[in-house]
Formats: structure tokens, C-alpha cells, sequence
């Protein structure tokens, strides 16, 4: 890292501003990684994501044998053709932004001679909410019905069929992880780094009951709590003892186990420290258990996330709840789901309204 930091030592002018005329592209685009993208915190599925647009365009250009520095308009506009022809609109839209903020760091930075900011067009936005319906023009609404989620759950607790002595381990982690899903609202990220610590119980004297939730660092490393559900609480507490039956390395108690919630099976000669699921297992059991279900072959995990705010807003859940319980950063966003509620919940909450006449 010392000797990459000289590097960039070499392109600092005497006022403080970056000059990468005639850098090296490995060292423009290492800085462009250091100084734009990654230089807060972010997810490690956002960081990945980045990576992968970066690379995206860099092996663009290499099989176009042009270097980066050699960019242009033309090299451009061949580029977004080539989204356009390979790549669904949200995606070619985040890749897209990417390249926008790589031709601006380099025309700021005299990488570039001039901008080219202004030839990158970026498609017509499509909401978080929808997904574009192949071959129709048309969008659907990225949601699902509660009853077609709990099927996709019970799908599932069937999509493993390993004899194996961890089955039934994984059927309940199954299980738990749909339960989580649709009753949190947790992105899917946030799913596979929950550890048993992260559950927080809370003993009201006065009612001699026990609350449940979690409580966990989520997107922005910002820290939030998230009720549980008592059904879900009560899979959670059969999952534990199975993993106790199954692995002696694990007792009944959970408090303070800081070992991860959904494990792998992968390494099975594993007799204390199993390993965290990865966020590409849970996606590939989300899409496996959907084609089990016969269901819409574009929902991914997120549905869960969309499902679960629109349900706590058409239950009457006051905003500001669903913007902290789902971690939205701007109420803005939790409006947009208000947005896209359907005509029924409409038609229902307007027939309450008493006008006097």
C-alpha cells in the first residue's frame, strides 16, 4: 500500500489537485477505485457490484485493443450499444453511472482532455419497484403476494435433498432464512452476515413477556433493530437445537455467539466453527426454490424486501416506522412504495374518509 500511495504521490500538483495526464491506466483506475468508489464504507455487495461495472468496461475496451487512456466518443457510444444489446436496463443503467463518474474523475483529474459526460446517454429510468417485462414494453411491480412468498418458503424447505446427516440443519435454515426475509424486510446482504448476537431479547416485567428482534449494522454500516416475528422466533429456536444435535460444538444458549446465523455445509468435516453463507448461496436457493414453485422466474430475494415494506404500509404501519424498520436513508424512497400500492388498498382507504354529505 506504501508504494501504491508514492504513486500516486507523483500526480499531485503543488496546489493539492490531482494531475493524471499520462498516467499509466492501472494507476489512473486504481485511484479512480480509491478516490470515487470505495472511499466510505460500503457493502461488500455493493463493492463487488462496482468491481464488476469497472470490469465490465475495462475488458470492453480490451477486446476493443484500446487503452483507457484512448478513449473516446466513439469507444462511448459503442459501449452503450453494447449494454444496450447484453444487459437489462436497471443493470445497464448502474453500469452506465459508473462510467459516467470514471470519465468525469478523469477530465477533473486532465486524464481526459475533455468531457465526455455529455455522449453518455443513460436509458429511461426504471424504478426500483418494477422490472421490465421481456418482449412486452411493459413493467411489473417487483413484489410478491404473501401467500405465493410463503410458498416459495415452503419450496424451500424442499429444495434439499441430501440424506446426509445435516438435512434436516438445512431444511430449517432454509426455512428461517424465508421466514427473515419476508418479515424483516433485511436485504439479502444483511441476511447472510447476521450472527446469533445480533438477537436481542427484552423481558417486560409488566406483561411477563419476551420481545424479540435483531439488531445489526446494515447498509451505510448504520446500526438498526428489527422486531421478530413469534412464529419466526419459535423455527429460530428449533433451527438451534438441530444445529446442537447435529454439530456438539453448539449449546443451547445463543447469547453471545458470535458465530454466524445461516451457515454453510460446504466444509462438512467442520466440527466447531462452520462457515457464513455466502450471499450468491442464498441467491442461487432463492432462484431454486422459485423454479420449485413455479413462480415469476425474475424474483430474487429483494422481492422479499419490497413485499414486506408494502405489507407493513397497507396494515397502516405510520411512514416514518417503515422508513427506520426498513433502513431507507430518505423517506423519499419508502414513498415510493405508497406510489405503487394497487388500486384495491386505494379504493379501501378512501372509503373510510367521512366527507359529511
Amino acid at each position: 500500500m506504501a508504494n501504491k500511495a508514492n504513486e500516486f504521490n507523483k500526480y499531485i500538483e503543488q496546489d493539492g489537485r490531482l494531475n493524471f495526464k499520462g498516467a499509466p491506466d492501472e494507476i489512473f483506475i486504481e485511484a479512480f477505485k480509491k478516490i470515487k468508489l470505495f472511499s466510505k464504507p460500503l457493502s461488500e455487495h455493493t463493492v463487488k457490484a462496482y468491481n464488476e461495472d469497472v470490469d465490465s468496461f475495462m475488458d470492453f475496451i480490451l477486446n476493443k485493443e484500446v487503452l483507457l487512456s484512448e478513449v473516446n466518443v466513439i469507444t462511448i457510444q459503442e459501449y452503450q450499444v453494447h449494454l444496450a444489446n447484453n444487459f437489462a436496463t436497471r443493470s445497464a443503467t448502474r453500469k452506465l453511472g459508473i462510467l459516467k463518474r470514471l470519465v468525469s474523475f478523469g477530465y477533473l483529474t486532465k486524464f481526459y482532455s475533455f468531457s465526455m459526460l455529455e455522449y453518455i446517454d443513460t436509458p429511461r429510468n426504471v424504478k426500483f419497484l418494477t422490472s421490465d417485462t421481456t418482449g412486452t414494453g411493459k413493467s411489473e411491480r417487483r413484489k410478491l403476494d404473501v401467500e405465493k412468498a410463503l410458498v416459495i418458503i415452503e419450496a424451500l424447505e424442499n429444495v434439499v435433498i441430501t440424506k446426509k446427516k445435516y438435512r434436516d440443519v438445512l431444511i430449517l435454515r432454509n426455512k428461517l432464512i424465508g421466514f427473515i426475509l419476508l418479515t424483516t424486510g433485511l436485504r439479502a446482504s444483511e441476511v447472510v452476515k447476521l450472527r446469533w448476537s445480533d438477537i436481542v431479547i427484552q423481558h417486560d416485567r409488566k406483561t411477563d413477556i419476551s420481545h424479540f428482534s435483531l439488531e445489526f449494522s446494515g447498509k451505510g454500516a448504520k446500526t438498526r433493530r428489527v422486531p421478530l416475528n413469534e412464529k419466526v422466533v419459535d423455527v429460530l429456536y428449533v433451527y438451534r437445537r438441530t444445529l446442537c444435535v447435529t454439530y456438539p460444538a453448539y449449546s443451547d444458549d445463543f447469547r453471545g455467539d458470535e458465530r454466524p446465523i445461516f451457515i454453510s455445509t460446504t466444509r462438512t468435516d467442520s466440527r466447531s466453527d462452520m462457515p457464513q453463507m455466502s450471499y450468491d448461496a442464498l441467491y442461487k436457493l432463492i432462484k431454486k426454490a422459485v423454479t420449485l414453485a413455479s413462480a415469476n422466474k425474475k424474483i430474487s430475494p429483494h422481492w422479499f424486501r419490497h413485499t414486506f415494506v408494502t405489507q407493513l404500509l397497507e396494515q397502516d404501519v405510520p411512514l416514518a416506522i417503515v422508513k427506520d424498520l426498513a433502513g431507507h436513508s430518505d423517506i423519499a424512497t419508502t414513498n415510493l412504495y405508497i406510489e405503487s400500492m394497487n388500486d384495491s388498498v386505494v379504493n379501501r382507504e378512501y372509503s373510510k374518509v367521512d366527507f359529511g354529505i
